[in-house]
């Protein structure tokens, strides 16, 4: 039996795996789908894929390994996607100001993994049914809203007030009128870095303060 779970396991995986897919709102996003450990770029929920994710192909910053130790990150994360990540990361916690800053790294990088589901998806799984419940909350006001604004990128961006503010601080970024723009990698790296600075997108104190090594301080987080 087992054997036979396996195999048709394979079988689907194989028959996905390379097939061409797109974003669920904004069909120009185009990927090819993909096992999480497989993906340089972002991993999109599509129907397309099954059980698979779509992978949007991103560029690697060319800064490389300056705030992150590669032996260590990849030692966590062995795979072609942990690689990548991990220079996109150290990247982010450059533009953050917190790249000597060893507690509120590992602060960054604790956010990065739960917003991501341990980076295996960057944006939430789900269909526009599962996060109706979203529908009337974090500034959502219409049907499918919860699903249009579903939590995205390295730091969760989640809510249309929040797809909105972000509009407001960097309007080329066009998260609101292209909320999935949010999960793209190169994209995710900016908001994530901001979210950093100001937590609230407006004025807020950067998060650093939060980051002295304590529970009580990183629950805050």
């Amino acid at each position: 039996m087992k054997a036979l779970i396996f195999l048709i396991f394979a079988i689907l995986f194989s028959y996905v795996d390379g097939r061409e897919c797109h974003g669920r709102y904004d069909e120009s996003i185009k990927g090819n789908c993909s096992v999480a450990a497989d993906c340089e770029g972002a991993l999109l929920d599509s129907p397309t894929c099954e059980l698979q994710s779509c992978c949007i192909p991103a560029k690697l910053p060319t800064t490389g390994w300056q705030c992150l130790s590669k032996s260590t990150f990849t030692s966590l994360y062995n795979s072609t996607r942990g690689n990548f990540l991990g220079q996109v990361l150290s990247k982010a916690i450059s533009d953050a100001g917190v790249c000597n800053n060893c507690q509120a790294k590992a602060a960054f990088l604790a956010i990065a993994a739960t917003m991501t589901d341990d980076f295996t998806h960057d944006e939430a799984i789900g269909t526009a049914n599962e996060f109706a419940s979203d529908d009337k909350k974090y500034g959502n006001s219409q049907t499918g809203d919860g699903s249009r604004f579903r939590r995205r990128g390295l730091f969760g961006l989640r809510g249309k007030t929040m797809y909105e503010e972000f509009e407001k601080l960097m309007a080329k970024y066009q998260t609101l009128t292209k909320p999935e723009t949010a999960a793209i990698i190169e994209n995710a790296m900016i908001i994530a870095s901001t979210m950093w600075k100001k937590p609230n997108l407006q004025n807020g104190t950067p998060l650093t303060q939060y980051a002295d090594g304590t529970f009580l301080r990183f629950s805050v987080l």
